[in-house]
């Protein structure tokens, strides 16, 4: 953190993506997972809210006509795509076209803002500290903050609602409470947060309703969580605006899409999870669930069901995390699985009030006549473009954190002056990148041949080996079968050995026994790279210094390309879907939804997505310099067009 530059003066493109496969980052987000993970299991800050759960009513000076909303997630990562969608957002009256096969009637090429902002979590990247928050989310908002009309009044002042996600999570939520818990002026945007807890229920016109959820880092509702949305329900007779009653449409707003799991989402016999216990008491009492709505996958998703098995009405399940973090494939097999909706009945269930469930997810077996299916609609970027990216990952790991932010400004002084700068911004980039995740396994290419080479002396000849001179002598496959022998004789380089074995299974935890299982034959591969490494220096008979050297330089070339090759192989085929796509970094195909309640009470959506963003920025000399920057003059403009369109029917 402490490079990290913060104010008017560092640009956009100076904000660089979060290099997922730095050493650093990936033990620093280890860490505060699990360690905000041990402490929610003992003392969860969600059931520390205190007051009245109350209703945000966003109804009640609603004069008729169009209601506009927004929604975003997964924001704060790179400043090019966080900025550029911060900017876009804000704008009083943003231009827009309408992409190639999708229809939009009786909808303006300049789109109004909005009333209301929906955030949907993962705000700041890797985790959440005031720093990060600040560096990568609130400065973005900030500068891209649009021209304040003249005798603008104060209750025009946007309102924000929020919920948080598992980066969110990383300082208990500390951050998070800080800028939308309360309704204070120094919060996020100066805008009203009427929130008290890390979860809320709004009333838009026309009886629409968002419930917000708060999972936490368990996968689940809190106790007094769930029984706050149970209380919302009204009963037989109870006419109050502060409940939902039958008839109305919901939207249930999730911190991650659920369904992308198997049916059930794990939960056991007899004791479901307490938001499909939730879903099943909202449906019960007549109450519609038009829409699930989520981020934490970072792109655009929709599926939808229409009249069926069920429910007598059509509801849509809709992933949208293009708010600016790093791509994520729409080709994954989990996004592409057909999804199933199931109402259950357990009949093992100890108790009546736990034995309903609503299940929404991929079913593992053959689909059942009682089962509601969801069709897809609308991927963004499209499955196609989405698989050609994966061939990116054959270098990502060596480009510098942010290639574009490289030389981005000018330099002045003499020859030797700017080759001295440049060279420390290129050294700063690849050194604060993915670039050193090889020269981690350069470094443990260099470990394990240094440990298991002890055996290549002539105290080892009575076992079998040969002395390290002789190495040359033999065949490639000869000495390999003698590399493996030595594991045995050198506790150590086991050691190694297995860290290598352990880090690659670690990676492909993600997909399960199926991508573990190609894990531990690539992670072979690794031991073959290393040892034949030694095997040429040894066979022409290079010094130690520069056999090391070799060896380390080589696990840097050579390991890194075997991560490489992995990743592309496994993202080509719809696996690993995070670990792999989170190399690229990718920028592109970024956005947010808008939303649009008509006089007659119909819900539209508009999905608002650009495929590139600008990588170069320069300040705003407008007079009032907002917004603060603006694209260079040889950057191409955000392509906005509206990348998908639906409506539900009040």
């Amino acid at each position: 953190m402490a490079d990290y530059k913060f104010g008017k003066h560092e640009p956009p493109h100076m904000r660089w993506p979060v290099a997922w496969y730095h050493p650093f980052v990936l033990f620093r987000s280890a860490r505060e997972m699990v360690a905000t993970g041990d402490f929610i299991r003992n003392f969860d800050r969600r059931e520390l809210f205190t007051g009245e759960f109350k209703v945000i009513d966003q109804a009640k000076d609603y004069e008729g006509g169009d209601y506009w909303w927004d929604f975003i997630s997964d924001s704060g990562d790179g400043g090019n795509s966080s900025y550029t969608v911060a900017r876009a957002m804000q704008t009083p009256k943003l231009p827009v076209g309408i992409d190639d096969g999708v229809v939009a009637p009786e909808i303006s090429n300049q789109l109004p803002a909005s009333n209301l902002l929906v955030l949907g979590g993962d705000l700041a990247y890797p985790g959440a500290s005031n720093e990060e928050y600040q560096y990568r989310f609130i400065e973005m908002w900030e500068a891209a903050k649009p021209r304040v009309a003249s005798g603008a009044k104060a209750d025009n002042k946007l309102h924000v609602v929020s919920i948080p996600q598992n980066h969110d999570w990383f300082d208990n939520i500390s951050s998070f409470n800080r800028h939308f818990i309360g309704d204070y002026d120094n919060h996020f945007l100066q805008a009203h947060t009427p929130q008290n807890r890390s979860y809320f229920a709004t009333r838009l016109p026309h009886n629409w309703w968002i419930f917000g959820l708060d999972f936490a880092l368990v996968g689940d509702l809190d106790r007094t969580q769930y029984e706050s949305f149970l209380h919302l329900i009204a009963e037989v007779g109870d006419t109050s605006d502060q409940k939902i009653q039958a008839g109305h449409n919901l939207i249930l707003l999730y911190p991650e899409p659920y369904w992308t799991r198997p049916l059930g989402d794990g939960a056991g016999e007899g004791y479901p999870r307490r938001y499909q216990r939730l879903e099943a008491a909202l449906l019960n009492a007549g109450i519609k669930i038009r829409m699930r709505l989520a981020g934490d996958l970072h792109h655009y998703v929709r599926e939808s069901a229409t009249t069926g098995a069920q429910l007598d009405y059509e509801d849509m399940l809709v992933t949208c995390g293009s708010g600016g973090a790093f791509l994520h494939p729409t080709h994954a097999k989990r996004v592409t699985a057909t999804k199933v909706l199931d109402r259950i009945d357990d009949e093992n269930a100890m108790t009546p009030d736990i034995s309903e469930r609503v299940c929404v997810g991929i079913q593992a077996g053959k689909e059942t006549q009682n089962q509601r299916r969801y069709n897809h609609q609308k991927s963004y970027p499209s499955r196609k473009t989405s698989k050609g990216l994966s061939w990116w990952n054959l270098v990502a790991l060596f480009k510098p954190t942010s290639i574009f932010g490289l030389f981005a400004d000018e330099v002045k002084g003499s020859v030797f002056q700017r080759t001295w700068q440049r060279l420390g911004e290129l050294k700063k980039g690849l050194l604060g990148g993915n670039f050193m995740f090889p020269i981690l396994l350069g470094l443990l290419y260099f470990l394990a041949v240094y440990c298991n080479s002890f055996v290549f002396t002539h105290s080892f000849e009575a076992d079998g080996f040969i002395h390290a001179s002789e190495i040359g002598d033999l065949h490639l496959l000869a000495f390999l079968g003698l590399w493996f022998k030595a594991l045995f004789f050198s506790p150590l380089a086991f050691l190694i050995h297995a860290v290598l074995l352990c880090l690659c299974g670690a990676i492909a935890k993600e997909d399960g026994g199926y991508a573990f299982f190609f894990s531990v034959i690539y992670s072979v591969l690794h031991i073959l790279a290393a040892a034949t490494l030694f095997w040429i220096g040894s066979a022409y008979h290079w010094g130690p210094y520069l056999k090391g050297w070799f060896i380390f330089g080589g696990g840097v070339v050579v390991g890194g390309l075997l991560f490489g090759i992995y990743f592309t192989l496994m993202a080509r085929v719809g696996r690993l879907a995070n670990n792999a796509f989170s190399a690229i970094a990718h920028q592109g195909y970024k956005g947010f939804l808008r939303f649009r309640i008509d006089s007659q009470g119909t819900l539209h959506g508009y999905m608002i997505g650009t495929d590139q963003v600008p990588q170069r920025w320069v300040i705003n000399d407008h007079k009032d310099n907002r917004p603060l920057w603006i694209e260079r003059d040889d950057q191409k403009n955000p392509d906005w067009k509206i990348r998908d369109a639906f409506s539900l029917e009040k």
